[in-house]
């Protein structure tokens, strides 16, 4: 299903997580969810610009296990989101191991 930039904010929030954009605030507690934007392409007929299609990148950020971006996984599914399979990037934070499992998602806004 395609989707525009506020229904995908709206389906992650539905997860249940936390949902920041481009960094979270210091206080905030494992798992929740920060998404950039990527790129943009634009979709064309007749030489004008029909549709923006931004990509964002979607990060679960958590001290835990892969099963931490499953409330996110279980919405996009539930709304028919096409999303990029996730990779988990472990790193060290204050000591503890943190994972970003990261995935990718295309809007259409037009």
């Amino acid at each position: 299903m395609q989707i525009n930039f506020q229904q995908l904010r709206s389906i992650m929030k539905e997860s249940g997580l936390p949902v920041y954009r481009d960094s979270e605030p210091s206080a905030a507690t494992y798992p929740y969810i920060v998404y950039e934007f990527v790129n943009e392409q634009h979709k064309r007929s007749s030489s004008k610009v029909i549709a923006d299609m931004p990509l964002y990148q979607i990060a679960v950020i958590t001290n835990g296990t892969e099963s931490d971006y499953e409330p996110l996984k279980d919405v996009f599914n539930k709304y028919g989101v096409s999303y990029s399979q996730f990779e988990g990037f472990p790193y060290d934070e204050n000591d503890s191991t943190i994972t970003q499992f990261i995935t990718n998602v295309r809007c259409v806004n037009g």
